[in-house]
């Protein structure tokens, strides 16, 4: 593969993840009470990294390698315009979110190249894993840490993670097979997702 097939996009999109983590940083502060919650979670993360690579139009391959360098670059980007503003955050890979980001970044990044290019009768099931995230932590949102944050961000992010689902079965029909395996996936993610979330906080209240 000739390197402008890949390497302006995947410089595009560092620039982009980098940009946009430090954003997030300010928008702690900026944004109104109902939405803050965007600029420090993992769907608010996992909508930006999506998004850049859905723009990026590379190929699956190369959206794999690039997931991972979205999701970090997004998290540095927070990190260093937190340090310049006087706030502490956990140094590379000492973070749960860089881990995490590592481990998930390529498969938001195949889902993101999927859902733009893939075969139309396949993207319930590309998309399940975003929708599964933006799902989960909604509900998470709304239910463990409902008394600490606004509902209006969470409402927006299963909104959100419901139109895509709704949109990619849309485009798919009538193929009934991968809209309900699809559909299954994301359910069962969110399910997941919540579940890790609850063992997290369990964690580090113990620890």
């Amino acid at each position: 593969m000739h390197p402008r097939h890949w390497l302006v996009p995947a410089l595009a999109v560092a620039a982009a993840s980098l940009a946009l983590g430090g954003l997030t940083s300010w928008g702690q502060t900026l944004l109104p009470d109902a939405l803050v919650s965007f600029a420090n979670s993992a769907g608010g993360w996992t909508i930006l990294t999506f998004g850049v690579i859905w723009l990026s139009r590379v190929r699956p391959p190369i959206a794999a390698a690039l997931g991972i360098v979205s999701f970090v670059l997004l998290i540095e980007g927070y990190r260093i315009v937190s340090g310049w503003r006087g706030y502490y955050y956990a140094e590379p890979f000492q973070d749960t979110f860089t881990i995490v980001g590592v481990l998930a970044g390529p498969i938001v990044g195949v889902s993101a190249a999927l859902v733009r290019s893939g075969p139309a009768g396949w993207k319930p099931v590309a998309a399940a894993p975003v929708a599964a995230v933006l799902l989960g932590e909604g509900v998470y949102g709304l239910t463990v840490v409902a008394a600490t944050t606004s509902p209006v961000y969470w409402i927006l992010q299963i909104v959100l993670g419901l139109a895509l689902m709704t949109a990619v079965i849309l485009q798919a029909r009538p193929r009934i097979a991968p809209s309900v395996t699809g559909g299954l996936a994301a359910i069962v993610g969110a399910s997941l997702f919540v579940w890790f979330y609850v063992w997290l906080g369990q964690l580090g209240a113990s620890a």
